[in-house]
C-alpha cells in the first residue's frame, strides 16, 4: 500500500512539474530553416555621390542605381538573430539615374566611373557575405531591427562593416532596407575629381538598399 502511494505521488509531481512546459507557446520553438532569393526586379540599390571641392557649384549630386545583382537570405532554424545574406553585384551595371543630367555627361561619367574609379575591367564584381547579426530587435507583426555585420568586396579590397537593417520577415517573404556611408579611400579608390582637383566627388558615399527576397 506504501508503495503504491508513494508511486501515485512521485507520478503527480512529474504531471506538476512538465505541464508548465507543454503549456510553453509555439513560438519558442525552432521554426524551419527558410531560403529566400532575392528578386531584382522588385528590389533596389543606388549609390548617393555627393560634390565637393572649391568649384563644387558647378557640379552637381549624383544617384548611381546598380542595375545587375543577385543573392540570397538564410533563416536557419535558430531564427532571424542566426541569418546570413550573400549578395554579388556587377560594377559595370553602375548606372546614372539623375534625369538632369545630359547624354554628353552621362556618357562622361559613366566612362570615367568604369576605367578610372572602378576599373570595372579588372574588378567586375562587389560582393558582400554577411558574419553575424546583432543589436536585434523585435517591433511586432514580423518586423525587426539589427546590425548586419559582414565582409563587402570592393575594388579588391575586402573590409568588416555593420549595416543596420529594418525587415518584415514572413514565411513566404522577406522586405529589407537600409543604407551605411562608405569611405572609397578604405577600399583603393581615389574619389573622382576633375578641373585639377576644384571639382570632385566626396570620399563618403551613402549605399542604400530596398530589397525583396521570396522563399524558395
Amino acid at each position: 500500500m506504501k508503495t503504491s502511494l508513494l508511486r501515485q505521488f512521485v507520478v503527480s509531481v512529474a504531471v506538476l512539474w512538465l505541464l508548465p512546459v507543454a503549456a510553453l507557446p509555439q513560438s519558442k520553438a525552432k521554426s524551419a530553416a527558410r531560403t529566400y532569393s532575392i528578386v531584382a526586379s522588385e528590389s533596389s540599390f543606388w549609390v548617393y555621390v555627393g560634390k565637393a571641392g572649391l568649384l563644387s557649384g558647378l557640379a552637381h549630386n549624383h544617384n548611381i542605381g546598380v542595375k545587375t545583382f543577385s543573392g540570397r537570405v538564410i533563416i536557419p532554424e535558430a531564427g532571424a538573430s542566426a541569418a546570413t545574406l550573400e549578395l554579388n553585384a556587377d560594377t559595370k551595371s553602375l548606372t546614372i539615374l539623375d534625369k538632369e543630367v545630359s547624354d554628353k555627361d552621362r556618357a562622361e561619367i559613366t566612362s570615367s566611373m568604369n576605367t578610372i574609379v572602378l576599373e570595372t575591367g579588372t574588378y567586375p564584381k562587389i560582393s558582400f557575405r554577411s558574419g553575424s547579426v546583432s543589436d536585434l530587435k523585435e517591433a511586432g507583426n514580423n518586423n525587426y531591427s539589427f546590425t548586419l555585420n559582414g565582409d563587402l568586396t570592393l575594388h579588391g579590397a575586402t573590409k568588416r562593416i555593420a549595416v543596420p537593417v529594418t525587415a518584415t520577415i514572413t514565411p513566404q517573404q522577406l522586405k529589407a532596407s537600409g543604407k551605411y556611408t562608405l569611405r572609397q579611400s578604405d577600399f583603393g579608390i581615389k574619389p573622382y575629381s576633375a578641373a585639377g582637383g576644384t571639382i570632385k566627388v566626396k570620399n563618403e558615399v551613402v549605399v542604400n538598399f530596398a530589397i525583396v527576397a521570396k522563399a524558395t
